[in-house]
C-alpha cells in the first residue's frame, strides 16, 4: 500500500485536550494549532510505530472501534507525546505569524526570542520524555502491538524503535547468551532494549 494512502485528516488528539494539558491560551485559534498535530503524527508517531499500526489507530479512531489496548496506548502513551511535540512545534507560530507584510510578532507585549527559545527547549524536554516512554511501552509489552513487529515492504513506513548511532566501531548484536554461548553462567548480561526488535 502506498504511504500516500494514509488518511491525513484524522487527528489523534483534540485541540481542547492540547489546550487543557498545556498553558496555551483558550483564545489561540485552531488554524495555529491543528496543522502541527497532523505534522507530529506523521513525523513522530507514524515514524516510530510504523505505517501499519498507525493506519490501524486512525481507522479505529475514525470508526469509533478502539480496542482497550489501543485506547490505553493512545491516551496514556501517544497523546502526551503528541501534545508536547505539538506544543513545541506551535510555539514559533504563536510567537510570530507570517502576514502579507512579512513576519510579525504576535503581540507588542510578547516575550523575547531568548525567552521563547527557553520555552521551546522546555517543551522539547517534555516531548522527548513522553516519546521515550512510548517507545519503552512498545518494546517491553511487544505482545500487545503485533502490527509494530509484523510488517513487510508493502506496509508503508516501517517502525523505528531506536536511534541508530555509529561510533566508528561495529559490534554485531548477539543473542541472550552471547556469541556461541561465550558468556559464563551466572554473569549479568546487559543489553539495550531498543535492540529487542530487529535492531531498529
Amino acid at each position: 500500500m502506498s504511504q500516500a494512502l494514509v488518511p491525513q485528516n484524522i487527528l489523534l488528539v483534540s485541540e481542547q485536550k492540547l489546550k487543557n494539558f498545556t498553558d496555551i491560551d483558550p483564545n489561540v485559534t485552531s488554524s495555529v494549532l491543528l496543522p502541527f498535530i497532523s505534522v507530529i503524527q506523521q513525523t513522530k508517531l507514524e515514524y516510530i510505530i510504523g505505517g501499519k499500526y498507525y493506519r490501524q489507530l486512525l481507522d479505529e479512531v475514525s470508526g469509533g472501534t478502539l480496542t482497550n489496548i489501543n485506547n490505553n496506548f493512545l491516551q496514556y502513551f501517544c497523546q502526551p507525546m503528541l501534545i508536547w511535540h505539538g506544543y513545541r512545534e506551535a510555539l514559533p507560530s504563536i510567537f510570530m505569524r507570517i502576514k502579507n507584510n512579512g513576519i510579525v510578532s504576535a503581540s507588542p507585549n510578547t516575550v523575547s526570542m531568548k525567552e521563547m527559545e527557553w520555552m521551546y527547549t522546555r517543551a522539547d524536554d517534555r516531548a522527548q520524555f513522553f516519546e521515550q516512554r512510548m517507545i519503552d511501552e512498545l518494546i517491553y509489552n511487544s505482545g500487545n502491538y503485533p502490527l509494530v513487529y509484523n510488517y513487510n515492504s508493502s506496509d508503508g513506513l516501517f517502525p523505528h524503535l531506536g536511534k541508530n548511532y555509529f561510533s566508528g566501531v561495529h559490534l554485531t548484536n548477539g543473542g541472550r547468551r552471547g556469541t556461541y554461548d561465550q558468556i559464563p553462567n551466572g554473569l549479568p548480561i546487559y543489553a539495550d532494549p531498543t535492540y529487542m526488535c530487529c535492531g531498529f
